[in-house]
């Protein structure tokens, strides 16, 4: 097809002429803002995808959203295929410095009128050989891209399905700091810690609060177990769980009152997790890819923590539960089915890929505390 715009044109005459090799300076340009951690997760797990079509190269992620920080100095701390984390405007980028520049946005357009402006006496130069490519379709969801600017990277989509899951970078010096923090909480050595994820961004991806707490109860009122809580704005959820389960229960929950997002994974990250279980929500995410990580650099006896989603309907306009955790091997995902007169769980690995699209699930209030304790007890031999 041909190009009317011949600056474009020549971007895209540029991009024909990629070849694989390892000394590119890669510019990974994310122009949207963050909210949620399960999608960050989602979106940068994508990153390796790039090295393995161009070749290992120095790349350098800026973003122009200031209020991203939070997730993506967290989420990316320590990857290995980002050398640098910038956040800039448009104006404060010397674009001329890199051989490719890979955009994420929902308004690509913007972002070539402005660059087609700024570089305009550079685009009749033989010299000029800068390449852009878009993965706002592969990063983004369809709906928040109605149009790209730019191609695809070639054979970028062809190779995702052969790089394995997500991974999150955890180093020995963070899980040392969560070892010994859970210590000083008075975690001993014999006990099983169980870390329990409370929140979700939707309040229909929990339980009911009844059986959530009937859940907390029975796993509390087993020896040498300890539940470990999230309270990350110190909203003081130490004393709700106490009018919930009383002073006695309560007594053997640590929470971690105020951690940043990072000390939190920290804590996921700890050689005392026996179970992690929580909602469809970015932190299960993120225990999935830190869990992913540790298996994929270890011995083949080492045993992760069992990691336990349930899932309730999709919201409107969401993806199904295996487009979410479809991928994620360590996960066990759990499904709520009608069976005739009854509700029956069922893990999503015991369906069969080309039917999982079609699932007709119950939402998460229809769980009931017996089913999900059963479930535990199949996987992890508690008696309740």
């Amino acid at each position: 097809m041909k190009i009317k715009d011949p600056s474009l044109n020549q971007i895209i005459q540029n991009n024909k002429k990629l070849i694989k090799r390892d000394d590119f300076n890669v510019l990974l340009l994310d122009m949207g803002k963050m909210y949620f951690i399960g999608d960050c997760c989602f979106r940068f797990n994508k990153i390796k995808y790039i090295e393995n079509v161009i070749g290992n190269c120095n790349l350098t992620l800026c973003y122009s959203n200031p209020s991203n920080k939070w997730l993506y100095q967290a989420i990316l701390k320590n990857h290995p295929f980002i050398s640098k984390i910038k956040n800039k405007q448009w104006d404060e980028i010397d674009f001329e410095s890199y051989d490719i520049i890979v955009i994420i946005s929902n308004d690509e357009e913007s972002f070539w009128d402005y660059f087609r402006n700024r570089y305009r006496h550079l685009f009749k130069l033989d010299t000029f050989k800068i390449m852009i490519f878009s993965i706002s379709k592969l990063t983004l969801k369809e709906s928040d891209v109605e149009h790209t600017v730019f191609p695809t990277i070639p054979g970028l989509e062809n190779g995702m399905d052969d790089l394995g899951p997500g991974e999150l970078y955890i180093d020995k010096n963070e899980v040392g700091f969560a070892n010994k923090w859970l210590k000083l909480q008075g975690l001993k050595p014999d006990e099983k810690l169980f870390i329990i994820v409370d929140s979700a961004s939707e309040r229909r991806k929990l339980l009911k609060i009844n059986v959530y707490f009937e859940i907390l109860s029975q796993l509390l009122s087993r020896p040498k177990i300890k539940l470990l809580v999230f309270d990350e704005r110190n909203i003081g959820k130490d004393q709700f769980y106490r009018a919930w389960l009383g002073d006695e229960l309560v007594s053997r929950i640590i929470f971690s009152k105020g951690f940043s997002l990072r000390a939190n994974l920290a804590l996921i990250s700890s050689d005392n997790i026996a179970l992690i279980f929580g909602p469809c929500t970015g932190i299960m995410h993120c225990a999935s890819s830190i869990y992913n990580n540790f298996t994929a650099n270890n011995s083949t006896s080492y045993k992760p923590p069992l990691m336990v989603v349930y899932t309730g309907k999709p919201g409107k306009g969401n993806k199904n539960s295996d487009y979410w955790w479809g991928t994620s091997p360590l996960i066990d995902c759990l499904l709520l089915r009608k069976q005739g007169m009854k509700k029956q769980i069922i893990s999503l690995d015991k369906i069969a890929k080309k039917d999982r699209s079609d699932i007709v699930k119950l939402s998460c209030t229809e769980y009931s505390s017996k089913q999900i304790l059963e479930y535990l007890d199949s996987k992890l031999g508690l008696v309740f």
